[in-house]
C-alpha cells in the first residue's frame, strides 16, 4: 500500500529566523482529506566527544522552551544549505573549545517526526585538541567531562532528557562498546 499523503494546498503561517510553520491540506491514502501543521527547520549537527579515558563531553544550558537547565552534547542549527559535517566541526569548537581532527558520522535522527522536518546529524569527534570557545551572544554554556558509566546512569535516572544526546550515547555504546 502506498502510504504517502498528497499535498492539495498549503500556506505559510509563520516564517521566522529559525523555523517556518506551514498549514497544508492533504489527501490521505484512504481518500480522506486532512490538515498537517509542519514546522520546517534547516536541521542541526550534534557531536559526541569521547575522551581517551572514556569521558563524554556534556554541556549544561538553560532551554527556554522547557524552562529547564538541560544536559546535552554540543550541537547547533544548520544554516540553509550548510554542510552538517562543517557545522559539527564549528559547533564543537565554538561551544567547547575543542577542535576535532576528524568526525565520524554516527546516524541521523528525526527528533519530532510528528510535526517537524528537522533532521539532526550525529557525529563522533576523534583526536580533539583544546582551543578556545566562541559563544554566540545569547549562549551561556557550562561544559563537563562525565565518565561514560556516569553518562549511562544520567540517562537511566532522567538527568539526561535530551533526545539527540540519548541517541548519540546509546548508539556509541552499541556500536563501539559491545
Amino acid at each position: 500500500m502506498d502510504m504517502r499523503e498528497k499535498k492539495l494546498n498549503g500556506k505559510v503561517i509563520f516564517d521566522g529566523k529559525v523555523v517556518k510553520v506551514e498549514l497544508d491540506e492533504v489527501l490521505c491514502p484512504n481518500g480522506n482529506k486532512s490538515f498537517r501543521e509542519v514546522v520546517r527547520h534547516h536541521g542541526g549537527a550534534a557531536i559526541l566527544c569521547v575522551t581517551p579515558d572514556d569521558k563524554i563531553l556534556l554541556e549544561k544550558q538553560f532551554r527556554y522552551a522547557y524552562d529547564e537547565v538541560i544536559y546535552e552534547i554540543p550541537a547547533g542549527k544548520l544554516e540553509k544549505g550548510e554542510d552538517p559535517y562543517q557545522a559539527a566541526l564549528r559547533e564543537l569548537e565554538e561551544e567547547t573549545g575543542n577542535k576535532a581532527e576528524e568526525l565520524i558520522h554516527l546516524t541521523d535522527v528525526y527528533p519530532t517526526c510528528g510535526y517537524s522536518s528537522e533532521v539532526i546529524h550525529l557525529y563522533l569527534a576523534l583526536n580533539t585538541k583544546k582551543t578556545k570557545t566562541h559563544f554566540d551572544d545569547d549562549e551561556i554554556i557550562e561544559t563537563y567531562e562525565v565518565p561514560l558509566d556516569e553518562a549511562k546512569e544520567m540517562i537511566l535516572d532522567g538527568r539526561i532528557k535530551d533526545a539527540k544526546t540519548i541517541v548519540a550515547i546509546t548508539y556509541y555504546l552499541m556500536k563501539y562498546k559491545n
